[in-house]
């Protein structure tokens, strides 16, 4: 009986303070916040003023709060992106409430007592992570919960592949190659760049296996792409720079093959003719092309002619039905040829050492700050920028994909070698 009183209690007054916090009656972050924004220097002193920053308005999610606030003159979203580091130390400085979202999930029929017991030190070890945006008010988001660090891998449909898992509601974001043919992904080796190569390639194998094709550069001596060696959906794939030069130099002819008969057609692109199959020329380690790094002359011209290839197809490439995805764990200087990048509508990066690595990604600087958290990345297009987890994908799900696609070199070179174009010919003998 006494149990019984004593557990109605605990579990009337936690009820109680959550559903006022539900209600709103309870404090929130906000007034911390300010708080540590002033005492971090980021208020602007005016002769005899102070400005601080102000609220102008707060919000509840499912997954935490969002605040607004107005900053003061003197100051820049710069300023405040450059304390992140303290403003989620301060907030994770308290310890932690339980909401009315944390005890709707108590399963009645169990044991309450030590369900609240798990709850509780849940909530203790818990953290809070926030983001900061600027739209002309400063943006604040501080979630409940920390982004997962690691997400299963799911296939997308068609020509939309699996980014990653963002913080809002958990959704699962996803990048159409048809509507942004290009992407470009940066960041420290051994955080993630390959295994989303091998995501994005498993994923179309397995959504568009009769209409993709496979232009493969790996640059690791084949570590990270051998698998796919003797897929049907493979044209060509390359180990060496030499390789690679082959490689391109097939995707190039094919490209301009595709050109004069969209030209014959009357047509302005694969879409509009009706041309299902879409060729994938994918560069894992694009560093290992750059030509200021080159021991010879020969070896010099090899690499800029690469570099002239990949932006040729970033140039023309969208409206024919080619798609380039060229990754680099150096992202410094002019290792991404620039065309690539300017064409390159999606950047993914990955966690880097500096801000000057991170501006060669994305064009501005927030890579370096990453939590060293594999998977953990900014995917930014051009309207937008997400902090995401990328999806972990296994050896056995790429073996298990591409395992009914595999044939004989012999085969696949029958099936999908590109062709010679044919044309009338001469032939001259010596007499």
């Amino acid at each position: 009986m006494l149990f019984e009183i004593l557990t109605t209690g605990l579990m009337g007054g936690i009820a109680l303070k959550a559903f006022s916090k539900h209600r709103g009656l309870s404090s929130n972050d906000s007034g911390k916040i300010q708080r540590i924004m002033s005492l971090s220097g980021l208020n602007v002193r005016d002769g005899k003023d102070t400005l601080t920053t102000q609220l102008v308005r707060k919000k509840q999610f499912e997954w935490g709060w969002e605040y607004k606030f107005r900053i003061p003159l003197g100051r820049s979203f710069t300023d405040y992106e450059a304390k992140q580091h303290v403003f989620e130390d301060g907030l994770n400085n308290r310890r932690k409430n339980i909401t009315f979202n944390d005890l709707r999930q108590l399963d009645l029929n169990k044991d309450l007592l030590l369900q609240l017991q798990q709850l509780w030190k849940a909530k203790l070890t818990e953290q809070k992570e926030i983001e900061l945006s600027y739209d002309g008010l400063l943006i604040v988001r501080v979630y409940d919960k920390p982004l997962a660090k690691e997400v299963p891998f799911t296939p997308g449909k068609g020509w939309r592949v699996p980014v990653g898992v963002t913080r809002a509601m958990n959704e699962f974001k996803y990048h159409d190659f048809e509507i942004v043919p290009h992407v470009v992904l940066g960041g420290a080796t051994r955080y993630g760049k390959s295994n989303f190569i091998n995501s994005i390639i498993t994923s179309l194998v397995h959504s568009e296996p009769s209409s993709v094709n496979f232009y493969l550069i790996d640059l690791k001596g084949g570590v990270e792409l051998c698998d796919y060696e003797n897929i049907k959906q493979t044209v060509s794939i390359a180990y060496e720079p030499q390789e690679a030069l082959h490689t391109l130099q097939m995707a190039y002819e094919k490209m301009r093959d595709i050109q004069r008969d969209l030209k014959r057609m009357g047509k302005k692109s694969v879409q509009h003719a009706g041309i299902k199959d879409r060729y994938f020329v994918i560069v894992d380690e694009v560093g290992e092309l750059n030509a200021s790094e080159a021991v010879t002359r020969s070896e010099k011209l090899l690499k800029q002619e690469c570099q002239t290839i990949l932006s040729q197809i970033a140039r023309l490439g969208a409206g024919l039905g080619f798609r380039l995805v060229v990754a680099t764990q150096y992202p410094v200087g002019d290792v991404i040829p620039r065309q690539v990048k300017q064409n390159a509508d999606a950047k993914l990066c990955f966690r880097v050492q500096s801000a000057v690595a991170s501006r060669v990604v994305l064009d501005a600087e927030g890579a370096e700050a990453l939590p060293m958290v594999k998977g953990r990345a900014i995917f930014q297009t051009a309207d937008k920028r997400e902090i995401l987890q990328t999806p972990l994908i296994t050896p056995q799900i790429i073996h298990d994909t591409i395992q009914p696609h595999i044939v004989t070199k012999g085969e696949r070179v029958e099936e999908t070698a590109i062709q010679p174009r044919r044309t009338d010919t001469v032939t001259f003998e010596e007499v």
